[in-house]
């Protein structure tokens, strides 16, 4: 099958201290996406990978986990959304469970981004969840909060393919910034993402096309490997 594969450059106060790709995959009855979030540098070393299922055309929440790597070791959360039986089931592993009433049309945070994706096109039922014009707060419902999606229209960012017509939305609470290219396939061209307390600076690299699975790929990281290779070097 061919996976949409988009590479970014995460940076903070203009320094460069990790990577992020986004793999995204649909057929007539699913979305599947994949993250994976690299950080290092003043961070220290840490993964974040993360895997959505989506109903199609509906854009409904089916499953969501996250994995993080760390100095702590890797942590797994787990959730799936059973609209048949009517639960949220979450885990955070074997003795970590729970279970809430499936009573509102859920979303994840890689089911999200996908939403803003459909949005810089027509707006549609099936995009919103809710008949809107192109000037309507979303009230996207999300586990533990609503997230409101505001819509800026035009906007020009900058990226590290150049300067990129996009359609600006803002996220709340929190406020996080997501510009969304309005050429087709509407790729996400620059976030501007709250994390640990600052904001980071996600930019476009690079997008792909590639076949076979969708597994979120290696992110480059030539400065963490010359940084490691300078220590042993120093240690000597």
């Amino acid at each position: 099958m061919s996976v949409e594969v988009c590479t970014y450059r995460v940076s903070l106060r203009g320094k460069t201290i990790g990577g992020q790709t986004l793999q995204t995959y649909q057929d007539a009855r699913e979305v599947r996406l994949g993250a994976r979030l690299e950080l290092w540098g003043s961070w220290g070393e840490q993964t974040i990978v993360q895997q959505s299922e989506l109903a199609y055309p509906s854009l409904l929440s089916r499953r969501f986990s996250e994995e993080t790597h760390d100095r702590g070791g890797k942590r797994l959360f787990e959730v799936s959304f059973d609209a048949e039986a009517g639960l949220v089931r979450a885990s955070r592993g074997p003795k970590d469970r729970a279970e809430i009433p499936y009573v509102r049309d859920y979303q994840d945070p890689l089911g999200l981004l996908y939403r803003l994706r459909q949005l810089a096109g027509p707006v549609t039922k099936a995009a919103t969840g809710a008949a809107s014009d192109t000037t309507s707060d979303i009230r996207i419902p999300m586990l533990g909060k609503d997230v409101v999606v505001e819509r800026r229209g035009a906007a020009s960012a900058e990226t590290m393919l150049g300067e990129v017509s996009a359609e600006l939305f803002v996220l709340y609470p929190g406020v996080s910034y997501v510009y969304v290219g309005v050429q087709p396939p509407h790729p996400i061209v620059r976030m501007v993402q709250r994390f640990d307390h600052q904001f980071l600076d996600v930019l476009l690299v690079r997008t792909e096309q590639e076949e076979g699975g969708l597994e979120p790929t290696r992110t480059r990281r030539r400065q963490s490997t010359r940084r490691r290779r300078a220590k042993r070097r120093r240690a000597r």
